[in-house]
């Protein structure tokens, strides 16, 4: 016979252990938005010094990257986005499991109607991209199998730029 256990009613007085742990777990593992976008423009700024240090480091300042908190119930983990100008922007965040930098450029369509976006795989990468967009403009060359452009909601993320 299988005995279903009924956890015991515990209750924790206000000045108990239990309830200065249950205080203290509140208190230091929940992020205000705040500290989010300000840890979010801080992992921004150290990933490109780190892996783009003689282009994006060079190119792009500290006061160009805005921070935004995490979207819970969209699934979006914490991020930080730069505009670079010409309709083209700078991506990034970590993966779900905070484990690997998500470095995105997004630049405009050759269609102009929607922007197409590409990750990021250090300088060498970057300076592909780069020759690759030069020829078109700093287009994206459009792909008439997506006529949607990949498009990105630029303003969902709360600036006013074009």
């Amino acid at each position: 016979m299988t005995e279903t256990l009924t956890p015991p009613a515990v209750v924790v007085g206000a000045d108990s252990p239990l309830a200065l742990l249950f205080d203290i777990a509140l208190e230091i593992g929940t992020q205000g938005e705040d500290e989010q976008r300000e840890d979010a423009k801080t992992a921004a700024l150290d990933h490109v010094w780190s892996h783009y240090p003689d282009t994006l480091g060079k190119a792009v300042d500290e006061d160009d990257w805005t921070g935004r908190p995490a979207h819970a119930g969209a699934g979006l983990e914490p991020c930080a986005v730069a505009y670079l100008d010409g309709g083209w922007w700078l991506h990034h965040t970590t993966d779900g499991d905070q484990e690997r930098d998500v470095l995105t450029l997004i630049a405009p369509c050759t269609c102009g109607n929607g922007y197409v976006d590409t990750a990021l795989d250090g300088e060498w990468g970057l300076l592909e991209v780069l020759n690759d967009l030069r020829a078109t403009d700093g287009r994206f060359p459009h792909n008439s199998d997506r006529p949607d452009c990949h498009s990105q909601h630029l303003r969902a993320w709360g600036d006013t730029r074009p």
